[in-house]
């Protein structure tokens, strides 16, 4: 695990620097709690993820990535917008996570909402994520903040990649 987690940072940090072919922009977005908020949960949250900000010691518990592009390495590219230069309108969230110890609270929807409004900012109309077959929780999450199925990964692609088979989600970005 934590071999991938290394692997998902290296790739973060060429897409943030643009030196990931096909990604005009990334943006990671992080939650943070003020530490004595959190200091009783574990000792498992990292001591590493602390930072000071207005007087006042915070620890990030959440965070999800950002990345305008046309489609994501390894995955099944969304479909919309049906128009040249989708690459413009077009992204994806990835590495969506929240501390175990923080799950169901509303966490993981404020990233994923706060990622909503930047991708309009950036005149994304088209947002896409990909998720695990088998997670649920994780499904029941998008389906609450909008998102509705696409289409299926093809078994044998996951097979190849050795990994569970996933689903495309997709939520179209509009001025509420």
């Amino acid at each position: 695990m934590r071999y991938l987690a290394e692997r998902e940072f290296e790739a973060l940090k060429e897409r943030v620097s643009g030196k990931r072919i096909g990604f005009r922009r990334v943006s990671c977005i992080n939650a943070s709690l003020p530490l004595h908020h959190v200091a009783t949960l574990s000792d498992d949250l990292c001591s590493s993820c602390k930072f000071p900000s207005n007087g006042e010691d915070r620890i990030v518990v959440g965070t999800l990535d950002l990345n305008q592009c046309l489609s994501l390495p390894d995955e099944i590219p969304g479909k919309k917008p049906e128009v040249m230069g989708a690459d413009i309108t077009r992204a994806y969230l990835s590495n969506v996570c929240v501390a175990r110890e923080l799950h169901r609270n509303g966490l993981a929807y404020a990233l994923i909402e706060k990622s909503k409004l930047v991708a309009y900012d950036w005149g994304i109309t088209d947002l896409y994520v990909h998720v695990a077959v088998d997670n649920e929780p994780a499904k029941k999450l998008y389906i609450k903040s909008g998102f509705v199925h696409e289409c299926d990964e093809p078994a044998w692609q996951a097979r190849f990649l050795d990994r569970p088979r996933r689903l495309l989600l997709w939520s179209g970005l509009s001025r509420a």
